[in-house]
């Protein structure tokens, strides 16, 4: 008897020390990995003093001291500088290079403190503030904040000047990473990365990562990969579409209504009503198209004046960092479109700066797909990844119809998923011949995502309507997977699905898709996507009710 129940112990033990280790790949957290964040953009830029400074084109909605003593007439005469070149020479002579630099020379200045100098550099004294930066190096030099076995998401943040190329900050990022591992006690550190912030990761390990220091990365909604909308611009590659011109401006409205992208709560609802019922008109009748086609043929003559002023004027073509989301089959052009010809005086001006552009498409840009295979089979680090899709991004690039959060397309913060146009599905062919191959787990409930063809299947999130904004589902799940082992779209604890929706009310913003949840946001299923008699008729009416509704409205106040 004694003997039949040693035996029977024995096997107990034998399962239990079989079933213990497979049930903890699920749930046992990593032993102390710190979690450095490193945002993107959101990251302010201030003054010599220390006093925060508009940069790009949150200069005309915040304001500055040089734009707020501007006076009716400094604009007037701003306006009539532009002017004269444009209608004297461009479009009598074609010739417009007298506009584009007229448009510099009176934009320029209000942009001063934002543009980076020739050389890449940041220009009287701007940058993160100091103080905020000593605050962050004290508390990774003294507090180990880890001691209870558990790091979270904001333990740790390293701050930069997101201008700059990221390769201007990779061994100070280093030395941070140090400092938190003495602190801490560990021997690794995770690194997660949102928006723009991304390129310091991939530069970082490019540089440092055969170091062994990093255990994880998530890149959340990363532009470092590629994006669309800055490439287009950067290489001057715009055109436009009446419906998606819509959908930007149904969407802008729905999310500015939850303190979101553009502000428009000091617009006047049926002047916004207004807006949108004659855009639908407009655009069911194809008279928007006409419009625009007249738009692109001006912009083709002046496009090498207009949009390189622009770019070098409000500083974003200097940004060194945003050329990170330029295509490599791009690049020469675009360095040429907003730099100019080899030789030119511009080119000269810039060489500095154009120099670590180019350092960096030689270490990031280039076969970056080998780069990423590196991290993750030489230097072992785990590659994590939270992609955002079904919003429309900027209306204007060649690239407009494709899904991704407002700022970056989905295949591109993805690493590579094959992608459905905005107002499209993958084709029932594509997809049933994935099933086929075994593939089926790998399709988006709404059939707009074959997540298959991602550089990390596996340790990729899709979210659909998330705003780039939103930050919820990086803390929910960015958190988990790095602070837990052997996390995957099929193997967390958290039951968080690799298809994912997203919800306010939601913990962590996000609930897993299903066919019952996973339809398109208004902005997208309010445009027409073929027009009948019948349907630009009631446009129409529709339009014009509004229209007099307005002006009632307004002669209303006239006479109150």
């Amino acid at each position: 008897m004694k003997k039949t129940i040693s035996c029977l112990l024995a096997f107990i033990m034998v399962l239990i020390a079989v079933a213990v280790p497979v049930g903890a790949a699920e749930t046992e957290k990593h032993e102390k990995s710190p979690i450095i964040h490193i945002s993107g953009s959101s990251i302010v830029i201030c003054d010599a003093e220390g006093n925060p400074i508009p940069t790009g084109f949150d200069v005309l909605t915040q304001g500055n001291e040089e734009s707020e003593s501007v006076t009716n007439d400094d604009i007037l005469d701003s306006a009539m500088n532009i002017l004269k070149p444009f209608f004297l020479e461009g479009l009598p002579l074609d010739k417009w290079e007298n506009y584009g630099n007229a448009l510099y020379e009176e934009l320029a200045p209000i942009w001063e403190e934002t543009r980076l100098d020739g050389n890449g550099n940041a220009q009287y004294g701007t940058g993160v503030s100091a103080k905020e930066i000593a605050q962050w190096d004290k508390k990774a030099a003294t507090v180990d904040t880890g001691k209870d076995g558990k790091f979270d998401l904001y333990d740790y943040r390293f701050r930069y000047d997101w201008r700059l190329s990221p390769y201007d900050h990779v061994d100070r990022l280093h030395e941070y990473i140090k400092t938190v591992l003495k602190t801490t006690g560990c021997d690794q550190v995770c690194l997660l990365s949102r928006c723009i912030g991304g390129s310091m990761i991939t530069a970082y390990l490019e540089k440092y990562g055969s170091e062994g220091l990093v255990k994880k990365v998530m890149y959340d909604e990363t532009l470092s990969n590629g994006a669309s909308a800055i490439n287009d611009a950067f290489s001057g590659q715009l055109a436009f579409s009446d419906k998606h011109i819509q959908s930007y401006l149904l969407e802008t409205e729905y999310f500015s209504n939850e303190g979101l992208g553009v502000d428009l709560a000091g617009i006047d609802e049926l002047l916004l009503e207004l807006a949108k019922t004659g855009f639908d008109y407009m655009t069911q009748s194809g008279k928007l198209n006409i419009a625009l086609w007249s738009v692109e043929k001006l912009y083709e003559k002046l496009a090498e004046a207009f949009l390189p002023s622009m770019l070098l004027a409000t500083g974003i073509g200097t940004w060194a960092n945003y050329w990170c989301s330029v295509y490599e089959e791009d690049f020469d052009n675009a360095l040429t479109f907003v730099f100019g010809e080899e030789g030119s005086a511009r080119r000269a001006e810039y060489a500095g700066l154009i120099d670590k552009i180019i350092y960096i498409r030689e270490h990031m840009i280039t076969n970056k797909t080998d780069l990423y295979n590196t991290f993750a089979d030489d230097y072992d680090v785990t590659v994590g990844i939270i992609a955002s899709y079904g919003l429309v991004n900027p209306p204007i690039g060649i690239h407009h119809d494709e899904t991704g959060d407002i700022l970056v397309g989905i295949s591109d913060a993805s690493f590579g998923a094959t992608a459905a146009g905005l107002y499209d599905k993958l084709s029932e062919d594509y997809i049933n011949e994935r099933i086929a191959a075994g593939f089926g787990k790998y399709i988006s409930p709404d059939g707009k995502i074959d997540a298959s063809t991602c550089l990390f299947p596996e340790t990729t999130w899709f979210i659909k309507n998330r705003h780039h904004d939103y930050e919820g589902a990086a803390r929910y799940i960015g958190e988990y997977f790095t602070q837990y082992t052997n996390v995957t779209v099929d193997s967390n604890a958290k039951g968080i699905s690799r298809f994912l929706v997203h919800d306010t009310e939601a913990v962590g913003q996000v609930v897993n898709m299903t066919e019952e949840n996973c339809q398109d946001g208004p902005w997208i299923t309010d445009v027409v996507q073929k027009p009948t008699i019948n349907s630009v008729f009631n446009a129409f009416i529709q339009f014009i009710k509004t229209l007099f509704a307005y002006f009632k409205t307004l002669i209303g106040g006239m006479f109150a």
